[in-house]
């Protein structure tokens, strides 16, 4: 019911119910006594649909009727496909769902070219969690994200599971920020937090990455946009790994601009600036090459321009 997951949830109540709460098709037909006597009050819900009343079942009636609003008499739960949704958008994960035969436990998304599985177990015991690491790995046999809301049910005898298939935990209260309006932002760039899951570097990542980088430089010169440049958003969208709303935010633009740029982008290197993501090592250190070349170069000029 809403005043449970809202004593539940706190004053993030509004927000985590926009993101992923949904109403229930259970009924609501007890509702518990406010003296605290042991007893369930019977729900009978009004005609109008307005609400109900939560009548005594003590023997006499010890309890006055209980008038309760729509809201009070509503069940909710968690929706998997909008939390999964929001998880992906959050996270930069491929959307794949799929439930799997665990209580509690789905697949949400995939990480990198390497569809490497990431999944949500949500458990209210050690036990249960514990049972549900295991059941993961006899039956995936492979790397995986393993999420759960928070890490108290993570213990020694999990970590050695996750380990031996060299699987991941995420905390998502530790990755993950609810904002008012009821969506997710991730605490860190998703390449630094799923890091040790990004594919082994090939020769061929380095040959695309140094084209594109060039590629881009070059249009940046060529195409006299007003700001933001476009090697400004495909340095944040590429390397930084933001989004084009967070992108428009930093760079004081409309998101229209920012998708054209990376539009323009696409167009002329060929390669989507979701899959250059996965090369965002490689640009990183082209950059900072160029860097040092350009302050090697300064410090070369000025040298010169002191000697009599």
């Amino acid at each position: 019911m809403g005043p449970v997951w809202r004593e539940l949830v706190g004053p993030q109540f509004p927000a985590f119910r926009a993101l992923c709460l949904q109403p229930s098709p259970l009924q609501v037909r007890a509702y518990p006594c406010p003296r605290g006597c042991g007893c369930n009050h019977a729900v009978i819900p009004r005609h109008d649909g307005t609400g109900a009343v939560a009548v005594c079942r003590c023997n006499p009636p010890a309890c006055s009727d209980i008038l309760l609003s729509a809201f009070e008499i509503t069940p909710l739960e968690v929706s998997r496909a909008r939390l999964g949704r929001a998880l992906c958008k959050a996270l930069g994960l491929t959307h794949k769902f799929a439930e799997m035969a665990l209580p509690g436990t789905f697949q949400f998304g995939a990480w990198s070219a390497d569809a490497v599985p990431a999944l949500l177990t949500i458990q209210v015991q050690n036990s249960s969690f514990r049972r549900a690491v295991a059941e993961l790995a006899a039956q995936l046999r492979l790397p995986f994200m393993l999420f759960a809301p928070t890490p108290d049910f993570l213990d020694a005898p999990s970590q050695a599971i996750l380990q031996n298939l060299h699987a991941g935990f995420f905390a998502l209260n530790h990755q993950l920020i609810l904002t008012e309006a009821g969506t997710l932002q991730p605490s860190a760039p998703p390449g630094q937090l799923f890091i040790a899951f990004n594919p082994q570097p090939k020769e061929i990542d380095l040959e695309v990455a140094q084209r594109v980088f060039a590629l881009v430089r070059n249009l940046d010169t060529e195409k006299r946009l007003g700001p933001p440049t476009l090697l400004t958003v495909f340095r944040y969208y590429c390397i930084e790994e933001l989004s084009s709303g967070q992108i428009a935010r930093k760079c004081g633009c409309s998101k229209p601009s920012v998708l054209r740029r990376l539009g323009l982008i696409r167009a002329r290197t060929g390669v989507d600036p979701r899959d250059l993501r996965r090369l965002s090592p490689h640009i990183a250190k082209l950059e900072e090459e160029m860097a040092d070349a350009r302050a090697g170069n300064l410090r070369a000029r000025g040298f010169m321009e002191e000697e009599p």
